[in-house]
């Protein structure tokens, strides 16, 4: 290295960093703001500041530095943003040069992070349709969305309301809630008004935060429906309401799948329940990737199958 510049030298050293640190270094000196580079990369603002410190010491350089009230790149790290983009983009190139991907024949493994309703609507009867087309391909739950830029995880569906940025994304044909009932509640007939709809107590899956049905209710009526029962998840709020007087609102799908095997039914509401989408997510350096390509086209397919056969 004898002769070499020192940014130079610097620069070669990106052999050295594991795709990940390239990523969050992309990250950090797109952003020069480590809530907004935690943000992008679905970190902490802990462990983004602890990649920071890791890129320092490897660089033996600051990178961001605090200038007045904002932070600024060094001229090392200015440096440093054609070759990184450089690397990434070829890193996306050699992704898009793989051998054409056979899906009868691959034994390829295929992670998705999602929640468990998604799981058990739309993903067990993606496990269903390849069993015929690719008996050999594997698929793997991971979560939470939160490690999505970790590599182990492919593809990742969310509500559009919480898509991450910086990713390429497909809208899944959205779904309808119904309001549900044990089948043997003899205190809600097949309808319900709007009043005693508020006044009765739901089964709600527990939440951390505002629920897109408190904010829809909230927003139209002035009022949220009021929790009786908070279950573990979304997919056990049918389970929750046999042998009880609360109702539920849940996508029809579930609400179906759930009807094939537990005594509950439907009841009508005075009022368009709205409607909720999800988005099928996957990172831009892969977007090329033939195995994924393949893969999110068959989530796609059969979401979109489902869809049509509840029209």
């Amino acid at each position: 290295m004898q002769g070499v510049p020192t940014v130079q030298k610097r620069v070669m050293r990106f052999r050295h960093l594991d795709m990940n640190l390239l990523v969050a270094l992309d990250a950090i000196l797109t952003h020069q703001n480590i809530t907004r580079a935690s943000e992008r990369l679905c970190l902490s603002q802990s462990a983004t500041s602890g990649i920071l410190a890791r890129l320092r010491e490897h660089f033996e350089d600051d990178l961001v530095v605090r200038s007045g009230r904002r932070m600024a790149l060094t001229p090392l790290a200015e440096e440093l943003i054609n070759p990184l983009s450089a690397i990434l983009s070829e890193t996306e190139k050699l992704l898009a040069m793989r051998s054409a991907f056979d899906p009868a024949s691959s034994d390829r493994q295929f992670t998705i992070a999602c929640s468990d309703y998604v799981w058990a609507t739309l993903i067990v009867e993606i496990i269903s349709h390849l069993r015929l087309i690719a008996p050999s391909v594997n698929i793997y739950y991971q979560g939470p969305s939160s490690r999505f830029y970790k590599t182990d995880i492919d593809l990742l569906i969310v509500p559009d309301r919480f898509m991450l940025e910086d990713c390429h994304f497909i809208p899944l044909p959205p779904k309808a809630y119904v309001c549900i009932v044990w089948a043997n509640n003899d205190l809600i007939g097949k309808s319900i008004s709007l009043e005693d709809f508020l006044e009765v107590r739901h089964a709600q899956a527990y939440s951390e935060r505002t629920t897109f049905i408190e904010a829809w209710f909230l927003k139209q009526f002035g009022k949220a429906p009021r929790a009786g029962i908070t279950a573990p998840s979304f997919t056990l709020l049918p389970d929750a309401l046999i042998g009880t007087h609360f109702l539920a609102l849940v996508p029809q799908d579930l609400a179906e799948r759930a009807a094939a095997h537990l005594p509950i039914r439907t009841v009508e509401v005075p009022f368009e329940l709205p409607l909720m989408t999800d988005v099928l997510q996957w990172r831009r350096s892969h977007d090329r990737d033939p195995g994924l390509q393949w893969m999110r086209d068959e989530v796609v397919r059969v979401a979109a199958q489902k869809s049509k056969s509840k029209r």
